[in-house]
């Protein structure tokens, strides 16, 4: 399902010119309507995925463990 979603996500990047970073979207989030740009969206998103890593580096180092380094370079690298 992660690859499906991988591959639907890359399509619509792809796609994109950079005159569509400026249109505006509306999406519905739990708390309400909400109207932003595509180029903003897409921003939050990078830093969401952010957020996560420091979530996980932090619960592994509760646990006693050293989580190494996160940081997204390192994982491209390696994969």
């Amino acid at each position: 399902m992660l690859a499906e979603v991988e591959g639907w996500v890359r399509e619509f990047l792809s796609g994109l010119r950079d005159e569509d970073l400026a249109r505006i979207i509306e999406f519905t989030l739990s708390s309400g309507e909400s109207v932003d740009a595509v180029g903003t969206v897409d921003a939050s998103r990078a830093v969401h995925g952010v957020h996560h890593r420091g979530q996980v580096a932090l619960l592994l180092r509760a646990l006693g463990h050293a989580p190494g380094n996160v940081d997204i370079l390192f994982y491209y690298a390696a994969v």
